[in-house]
């Protein structure tokens, strides 16, 4: 115990220094800082040595966490900024001091605000930074070796309690050590794939891009989209959106590309208001990411852009898949380079060219009744892909998703409640004729009849009475903030629970599933990097 706070308090011996004081690491080095409203605002503390600016020039961010340090500054420090100087440095500092798209994919996730279950290969990362925020925080900045340790001393000056959060790490000095030896070697300030980046920025074209995604309570859509640059680095956006059920709805808005790569929007879908988080591939021909409802970035569709003038690709068949013996089916392809030379593989006949686009191609098909079932090669012209559309023999179970889910009660204070939009997804058991196995189809989202039960028969406080409600598309409201007089000791509105579907089979019978819940907290502080 000696020891232990010992170390506590050699961690803490920098919580003077280590908020305003930043030395210029020797040998390192760091990236000029040319902008002029960077150094003034900033070398008023930082030290600037011949355009290196101590800790700013030897670290590269996502713009949310830009963001977020001078949010910090200015919370903490008494930064004076206006918001226009604040977008201004955002921009700079995301353009000369970012990431490349290849570092940010991996962990896009929690920009995208998804909730994720993260997978950490070190023990020691998980100990020192995973308990308080998420693995991609820390994985979505990259420093020198120097600078890795001047942000553990940041922790212990502006965050003291940290180390209770550490209080059961045995010897504090060691883990740190090897925490930081691993972060230097995992998130270094220059990488391949940043000088890759820089040598060869490419632009977001101008013009028709091609829209493919998935929303849950929805289902798959296609559409296009018209981008026009209104500046650098700004655009404006129109077009439609068209979902499985004929649905077809206009979307429109304006964008900011931060760093060439990291594509910020707000609009609206049909009206109501969304934003989006996108980021463009390496070579530029690409946007994956989300758009989501505007407050609710929990109701969202997962979704692929791809630039028209682009080489042929094939984005999306809908539907994904069909029953052997089907005939007179309608199916919609979605691409870049498209031509109406349709091929699903064997046993699958296109009858007719309904319609035909270099973006999409409507047709109408049979499926042979001995079709084998399995997974086909989809070809469109010279675009083709694997595995976007298959054949079933039939729907032999359904899955609650996503199971487990995470909703979170609000609506009184300024807290926005966090939704769950649950789908009951049919899957055929593919060529095996096992559940659960590799070769299993993905047939798509079915209708269902939804509810709430108890997690267990035994359990006393009743939590599928008071967590909130589901409707008849599957999307769970939670409860109300605070105390409920109505619940055992006046509870908050948390528990978990089941959210349990039932499906009436087309031959008979009713398939059930069911998925897991956990109604919780409110989420007061939205930070720019969770």
């Amino acid at each position: 115990m000696g020891r232990k706070l010992r170390s506590c308090f050699i961690a803490l011996l920098p919580l003077a220094l280590a908020a305003v004081w930043a030395g210029t690491a020797v040998g390192a080095s760091g990236i000029p800082v040319t902008s002029d409203l960077a150094l003034k605002k900033c070398t008023g503390c930082h030290k600037n040595s011949g355009g290196l600016v101590s800790r700013i020039s030897y670290v590269r961010q996502v713009p949310e966490a830009w963001e977020e340090t001078l949010w910090r500054h200015k919370r903490i420090h008494g930064l004076s900024i206006t918001r226009e100087e604040k977008e201004a440095l955002v921009l700079y500092f995301s353009d000369r001091q970012g990431l490349a798209p290849a570092e940010v994919a991996p962990y896009a996730y929690t920009l995208e605000k998804r909730d994720t279950k993260e997978k950490v290969d070190s023990q020691v990362i998980v100990d020192m930074c995973v308990r308080c925020h998420s693995y991609a925080k820390t994985a979505l900045q990259r420093r020198t070796p120097e600078e890795w340790p001047k942000l553990a001393n940041m922790h212990s000056g502006v965050l003291p309690m940290w180390l209770y959060q550490l209080q059961d790490v045995l010897d504090w000095d060691d883990t740190l050590a090897a925490c930081l030896k691993e972060l230097e070697k995992r998130f270094p300030l220059e990488t391949p794939e940043w000088t890759q980046w820089s040598g060869s920025r490419p632009k977001a074209g101008e013009g028709k891009w091609v829209v493919a995604g998935y929303q849950a309570g929805k289902g798959a859509y296609g559409g296009e989209i018209t981008l026009k640059k209104t500046g650098d680095p700004f655009y404006s956006y129109a077009g439609t959106v068209e979902f499985e059920s004929e649905e077809k709805l206009p979307i429109d808005g304006k964008a900011t590309l931060y760093g060439g790569y990291a594509w910020r929007a707000s609009g609206t879908l049909a009206g109501k208001p969304i934003r989006e988080v996108f980021h463009i591939s390496m070579d530029g021909s690409t946007f994956a990411g989300v758009r989501f409802d505007d407050p609710h970035f929990e109701l969202r569709g997962v979704e692929t852009r791809a630039f028209a003038g682009g080489p042929p690709r094939l984005l999306s068949v809908m539907p994904k898949a069909l029953k052997a013996g089907t005939t007179g089916a309608t199916v919609t392809v979605v691409g870049t380079g498209l031509s109406k030379e349709v091929s699903l593989g064997d046993g699958v006949t296109v009858k007719k060219v309904e319609s035909a686009t270099p973006t999409k191609v409507v047709v109408t098909v049979d499926v042979a009744e001995k079709a084998a079932a399995g997974f086909r090669d989809a070809k469109a012209g010279g675009a083709s892909a694997d595995r976007l559309f298959a054949v079933y023999s039939a729907i032999d179970y359904i899955k609650v998703v996503p199971s487990p889910a995470i909703s979170r009660t609000g609506g009184l204070g300024y807290a926005v409640k966090q939704l769950v939009q649950f789908d009951a997804m049919a899957y055929g058991n593919g060529a095996d004729g096992a559940a659960g196995t590799g070769d299993d189809i993905e047939i798509g989202r079915v209708p269902a009849a939804w509810k709430v039960v108890e997690l267990a028969s035994s359990n006393e406080d009743h939590d599928a009475e008071f967590v909130g409600t589901i409707d008849r598309n599957g999307l769970f409201t939670p409860g109300d903030e605070g105390p409920n007089p109505k619940r055992f000791m006046q509870e908050n509105n948390m528990g978990d629970v089941w959210v349990a579907a039932s499906y009436d089979a087309p031959g008979g019978g009713t398939l059930s599933a069911r998925g897991y819940l956990l109604a919780t907290i409110p989420l007061y502080i939205q930070r720019p990097v969770q």
